[in-house]
This record gives C-alpha cells, sequence and structure tokens, in this order.
C-alpha cells in the first residue's frame, strides 16, 4: 500500500507501519500540502520515508519537457525516486527515451482511464500503471471492469507491469480494486484511517476491555 499524500506530517505518523511501501504525489498535492517550492518538498519526504519508494510525477506539454523535468528530479541522484508519467502521446515517447537512457529508473504511467492506454504503458515497458479508479466512475465507466481486463491483458500477454490502483474515494472502490486485479493501491491517509477505526470493531474492542479490567 502506497500513501497517496504530500502531507508530510501524516506521512510521519503513517510511514511508521512496515505495510506502507511507500508515497506517490502530484503536482496537486505537492501545491497544497507544501508551502515549499517542489524539489524543497519532494526532498522533505525523502527525508521523512527512510528506505520507502517515493513517485513524483513528471509534468510537460511535449515529450521534451516531460524528458527535461524527468532529468530535473533524477539529479537528486536518489535511488527511492520513481516516476509517475501521464500515458498520452508525449507521455509515452518520454518514456520510451528516459527508459532506454535509465533502464532501472521504476516509472508509473499515470492517468490510466481505459485497457488501451494501460496497454501501450505495459509494452512501453513501465513498472506500474495507475487507472484512476473514482475518476472513472464519475464519468459513468465500470473502473472495476477496466481494472480487471487489463490485469487480463498482462496475463495474456505476459506483460509484467504491475497495476497500482489510485483516484479513491471510498474504501470499498479499494477492495474491489485488488479483488478486480489490482496488485497495488495508493490510497488517502484519510482511508487508512477509516479502515484503521471501524465503529463496529471499536465497539466489541471497548466492550473486550471493559470485561477485562472488571476482572482485575
Amino acid at each position: 500500500m502506497y500513501l497517496d499524500t504530500a502531507n508530510s506530517e501524516l506521512i510521519k505518523k503513517y510511514i511508521e507501519f512496515d505495510w506502507v511501501t511507500g508515497v506517490t504525489t502530484n503536482p496537486t498535492l505537492l501545491k497544497t500540502e507544501s508551502a515549499k517550492k517542489r524539489i524543497g518538498s519532494i526532498q522533505e519526504i525523502l527525508e521523512i520515508i527512510k528506505d520507502r519508494q517515493l513517485f513524483v510525477q513528471i509534468t510537460g506539454e511535449t515529450s521534451e519537457e516531460l524528458i527535461e523535468d524527468a532529468e530535473k528530479v533524477l539529479t537528486l541522484g536518489d535511488k527511492r525516486i520513481a516516476l509517475k508519467i501521464a500515458a498520452n502521446e508525449a507521455g509515452f515517447k518520454a518514456i520510451q527515451n528516459i527508459k532506454n537512457r535509465y533502464p532501472k529508473v521504476v516509472i508509473l504511467a499515470t492517468a490510466i482511464f481505459s485497457v488501451e492506454q494501460a496497454y501501450l504503458a505495459g509494452i512501453a515497458g513501465c513498472d506500474w500503471v495507475a487507472p484512476y479508479v473514482n475518476r472513472m466512475e464519475n464519468q459513468s465507466l465500470d473502473a472495476m471492469e477496466v481494472v480487471s481486463k487489463i490485469a487480463g491483458v498482462y496475463a495474456n500477454q505476459r506483460i509484467e507491469t504491475k497495476i497500482l490502483g489510485a483516484s479513491y474515494k471510498n474504501t470499498s472502490q479499494v477492495i474491489n480494486s485488488l479483488l478486480a486485479g489490482a496488485d497495488d493501491v495508493t490510497i488517502p491517509t484519510s482511508l487508512i484511517e477509516v479502515m484503521m477505526k471501524n465503529k463496529l470493531a471499536a465497539d466489541s474492542i471497548q466492550v473486550f476491555n471493559q470485561h477485562a479490567a472488571e476482572k482485575e
């Protein structure tokens, strides 16, 4: 599980759990959750996450701009940094260029809304794809069918690209994505809070603790 946030305090809180694989960010998160400039925010998160992975989204209108931005991020020289690149024509060109020059750099194709995008990302050599679950559902698309078909195409074609479910607004979307074939998920910390503080479980635990105290 990845944390989908750029909030340093929340990252500090949840990175203590061993099952947190890393952090995913995007320009919007970096803008709204950190007062620092982009590179400063990236460096701050790297100081917090220990040996975990950090996905940084590369931006630009053209493949040349994307490649230039990737170079800027990679000059930080930190092996924990992975790149997120949008799955459009410019993005696919940049992915090809970056993978040829830096084959060990982990790349996630982001903003996936279709099986076709995911297929292209897979044969382009991306390590991950990120289908946007909630955004698909907002457009009346069957997000779980998309995730399932991506998993099926990868299995049939023996493509080793993994599926990182993204864009979640509730825990049902998270679980259904995993059932549909996602290898992992990146979710906001608010949903982790919901998962860990189940109301029914909390009521049962309170009763157990009460009974235990009465037997002291």
